[in-house]
């Protein structure tokens, strides 16, 4: 193979695109981890997210605000379109934005003003279904859910609640020493051509989006649950973290001026 033949290779495969974001938010400022290894809790076999990043945590001693991505990339050949808007339902479990929020007892804290005020109205619609296509034999182009795409999102809905749950457990022992709000958010990072459908008027619209929200279901150790998956374009990456960073900032004022 010529060194053209292996570079092509190796981006059409989603390889080299990995390897650009890693190096994008380590030079951004993050700590990254980049293929975490974790066991399937179905198939008891090893399996990978792409990454996991979180901000420097530079809050005063005692006080501690951050967001953790987890990150899975498709390097997409077809269009992902995000469709079936979310209906008001009181049975939508209400951690399907994943918090962690510790408050000594001598502080007055509002929790309901943090992560979730922001993201739960804000970016609508949310979506709860997905789509995206194939080419069959004789040139069809056919709309299914891909076999990778539902694995990258199985296991971003997992490993995220798996690290939510597990910090919450090790957090509640001292959660009346340490002032902390963390948010753990699942992104679906693709690589073009995302597209929301709506229908207006019994008409159906479709439109190009950088951004968008879905909603997907899911049993963790066999009960059911919810998260919003974060699917962003990678043109819109920057503007899509710098969104968060705003946000986190705005937690940790609100944080310091808590104690004060």
């Amino acid at each position: 193979m010529t060194e053209k033949e292996i570079l092509e290779a190796i981006s059409k495969s989603g390889y080299l695109f990995e390897s650009e974001i890693v190096k994008h938010l380590s030079n951004s400022g993050y700590f990254v981890d980049s293929n975490v290894v974790f066991k399937d809790p179905l198939t008891l076999k090893n399996r990978e997210i792409d990454i996991v990043a979180e901000t420097y945590d530079n809050t005063e001693i005692g006080i501690s605000t951050k967001i953790r991505y987890f990150f899975e990339l498709k390097n997409n050949s077809f269009p992902l379109v995000l469709l079936t808007e979310l209906q008001f339902n009181p049975n939508t479990p209400e951690e399907i934005i994943k918090e962690i929020i510790t408050v000594p007892q001598n502080i007055e804290y509002d929790l309901l003003e943090g992560y979730w005020n922001d993201l739960q109205y804000t970016n609508f619609p949310l979506f709860t279904q997905y789509c995206s296509f194939v080419k069959k034999g004789n040139n069809e182009i056919m709309a299914t859910h891909p076999d990778e795409l539902y694995t990258s999102l199985n296991k971003l809905c997992w490993y995220c609640e798996d690290e939510f749950r597990n910090h919450i457990e090790l957090f509640d022992e001292m959660s009346t020493k340490y002032f902390r709000h963390w948010l753990y958010l699942p992104v679906l990072l693709i690589n073009d051509d995302l597209y929301e459908l709506t229908i207006e008027d019994g008409k159906s619209q479709l439109q190009e989006v950088p951004f968008s929200k879905l909603m997907v279901n899911f049993h963790y150790n066999d009960n059911p649950t919810s998260t919003i998956i974060y699917v962003v374009t990678k043109s819109y990456l920057n503007e899509f973290l710098q969104d968060m960073n705003i946000l986190e900032q705005k937690i940790s004022n609100k944080m310091k001026a808590a104690v004060k």
